[in-house]
């Protein structure tokens, strides 16, 4: 069975919203005050925004193409790693806040030379991840104590002598 993801729309919107508000409150003063260190900082932070937006547009012309033979990116900067070639597997959360109620998941992927980073704004990523865990079950993986406690969070068990690696 082949799954075909892609980020969600409404965090793709909210990205796009906010690279367009920091392009604005970072490049707009530049254009009524003289250029000095304050504009130059505010021109760095701009250029960061915009890079955000850019990644986000890269996002959004991406899909996430998953099947019991691997998982591939297709769009921009695209590629596919075949589980069983799979040789490192990675999953983190990142809290946004200190009861670690609000954040979001990122999982990498990587193998045959080819790295595959996924957050949890795609659609689908709960079945890609539990993908990945078997693939990195099946090919005796290291898998660290952290990446372990993400799975266990998705409800997602990984057998003991799998989970015996260093953090």
């Amino acid at each position: 069975m082949s799954m075909t993801l892609r980020y969600a729309r409404p965090a793709l919107y909210a990205d796009y919203a906010r690279a367009a508000v920091g392009v604005a409150v970072c490049f707009l003063p530049m254009l009524f005050v003289a250029r000095n260190t304050v504009t130059l900082i505010l021109a760095a932070l701009g250029v960061l925004f915009l890079l955000f937006g850019a990644r986000t547009a890269l996002r959004h012309a991406t899909e996430i193409v998953a099947d019991e033979s691997g998982v591939a990116a297709q769009g921009p900067f695209g590629g596919r790693i075949a589980w069983d070639r799979l040789e490192r597997l990675k999953l983190a959360y990142y809290a946004t806040r200190r009861d670690r109620k609000g954040g979001w998941m990122h999982m990498t992927l990587a193998g045959e030379g080819r790295t595959l980073r996924l957050d949890s704004s795609l659609d689908g990523f709960t079945d890609v991840v539990r993908m990945a865990a078997r693939a990195g079950v099946a090919n005796h993986l290291e898998i660290s104590d952290a990446t372990r406690a993400n799975f266990a969070a998705l409800d997602i068990a990984i057998p003991a002598a799998a989970a015996e690696t260093t953090a």
